[in-house]
């Protein structure tokens, strides 16, 4: 399979470590910047040359798939151009400035019969995958209760790049930027979340437009188990982030790179990942889990496999983000 990366920021380097990863699987054809800094940058780095060709990269009939790891504000239009020109997708979340924007986004790939896959890798952790199957299996019974922290922390020089944090690039602040992995797999984990009540705030810590701190109350599955979610960026120095899924017959507790289950009679069941977190550093985790991602696409692709995490999975999620949100200070939302 042969892949065109468009956009050479701080992004990158998972998916450029995924690619050699599968060398003789997939083949890098195109990277594209506007940058001409982040072009000199990518040559010096991986000693293959880069351009400002997004025509090329798009158009090359030789060019399988595209990942796009441009901000938010251009996921619509450059993904409605990837997809028009018959290539398939992976695409850097938030997968467009709103909700609306991922929609039209997978409209589009269903109608051209083309492939979207979302980044969001904490779906193909260890620790996660062994979670759901546990999960659907069914051994574990009844959802009682659940809840959730992200207790991360962003430096001001974090938001002090152009945009960042912007209602008008990023689509908001922490829920967008970093809670949306540890939210999906809530989402998925519990079957699905209401958002009840909500607290969005910007606290004194930071000088930036969407909000770093949000505080959620919540039904979980189709029992509308009760549960709360916590997020923030301002939880300084940063830690890992958590959740804990109480069942009928057992504990399923997710964080510090490893899975969980404590039962009801004693027996512990425990998978750990390759380890590293978001918690202070934005690119402090091992790729391995975007490896995973890119074969996982690529089956897909070769008709081996159903795509395991797609737009629609996005969507749900960004519905989730949107109900906090209309729960929140509305100030922050213009």
């Amino acid at each position: 399979m042969k892949i065109s990366i468009i956009g050479l920021g701080m992004a990158l380097a998972p998916h450029m470590a995924s690619i050699n990863d599968l060398l003789g699987r997939v083949t890098l054809a195109h990277a594209v910047a506007r940058s001409a800094e982040r072009r000199d940058a990518f040559e010096a780095e991986y000693r293959r040359a880069a351009s400002d060709d997004l025509n090329t990269a798009i158009s090359d009939p030789a060019v399988d798939a595209v990942i796009l790891l441009t901000p938010p504000d251009s996921h619509r239009e450059l993904g409605t151009r990837i997809l028009q020109g018959g290539k398939h997708l992976i695409i850097e979340k938030p997968a467009g400035l709103t909700t609306d924007d991922t929609r039209a986004l997978a409209a589009l790939a269903k109608d051209k019969g083309l492939l979207v896959a979302p980044v969001l890798q904490h779906r193909f952790r260890p620790s996660v995958r062994a979670a759901a199957q546990l999960v659907g299996s069914g051994e574990l019974g009844m959802l009682c209760g659940a809840t959730c922290l992200i207790p991360w922390w962003r430096s001001q020089s974090y938001y002090d790049e152009p945009g960042r944090g912007s209602f008008a690039r990023d689509g908001g602040g922490v829920l967008l930027t970093q809670a949306i992995h540890t939210l999906d797999v809530l989402r998925a984990l519990s079957g699905g979340m209401r958002i009840k009540a909500a607290q969005v705030a910007t606290t004194a810590l930071h000088r930036m437009e969407g909000e770093d701190v949000v505080c959620a109350l919540a039904e979980f599955g189709p029992g509308a188990a009760p549960g709360t979610i916590m997020a923030t960026t301002a939880g300084y120095p940063g830690f890992p982030e958590t959740m804990t899924l109480i069942f009928e017959h057992a504990t399923l507790r997710l964080g510090e790179a490893k899975m969980q289950a404590f039962y009801h009679d004693g027996r512990v069941n425990e998978v750990r990942d390759a380890g590293g977190g978001g918690n202070a550093d934005p690119m402090a985790f091992h790729h391995t889990d975007h490896t995973t991602l890119l074969s996982a696409f690529c089956d897909a692709v070769e008709g081996r496999a159903a795509l395991q995490v797609d737009l629609t999975d996005v969507v749900r999620t960004r519905e989730l983000i949107d109900q906090i949100l209309a729960f929140g200070n509305t100030e922050l939302q213009g």
